[in-house]
């Protein structure tokens, strides 16, 4: 039979070893961010393009000195050139924005693998804005932007 002393010792290690099994950290994925910024518009605009690494068809966009992000959902992803040798095919990305459809644009991109070839906007009225990478501003998963 265990002694009075060993009762308490006994559930002391038993919370400590619950607790430290419940605190040790869950570390979420991070989700894959681009920065970019437009060419040949004034003022110029700067863009935080997210695809949220919890889903396939879910991605977000943050304008610089907006109140928060857009949220996007997949139209459609296009293969527009197969790649041989082991290299990565080239495909059509678009993304519309999930918002009042009336006002809601669309963000279009082709990329090879990693390499984002062209990224641009496109409102609804067809006016496209241009986008180029801005990988200078990237830090740990977000654009730290200078200020406009």
């Amino acid at each position: 039979m265990p002694s009075s002393k060993e009762i308490p010792m006994k559930r002391g290690v038993a919370a400590m070893l619950f607790l430290i099994a419940t605190a040790l950290p869950v570390r979420a994925a991070q989700d894959n961010v681009r920065c970019l910024r437009s060419i040949g518009v004034e003022p110029l605009q700067r863009i935080q393009f997210g695809l949220r690494s919890n889903s396939d068809s879910s991605a977000y966009v943050l304008y610089q000195g907006s109140r928060g992000p857009i949220p996007l959902k997949l139209l459609k992803v296009t293969e527009l050139r197969r790649a041989g040798g082991g290299r990565p095919s080239e495909f059509e990305t678009q993304w519309m924005e999930a918002i009042a459809p009336e006002s809601a644009g669309r963000y279009v991109y082709t990329n090879e693998g990693a390499l984002i070839d062209d990224f641009q906007y496109i409102r609804n009225d067809g006016r496209i804005v241009q986008f180029v990478d801005d990988a200078d501003v990237l830090d740990a998963g977000t654009c730290l932007w200078p200020p406009p």
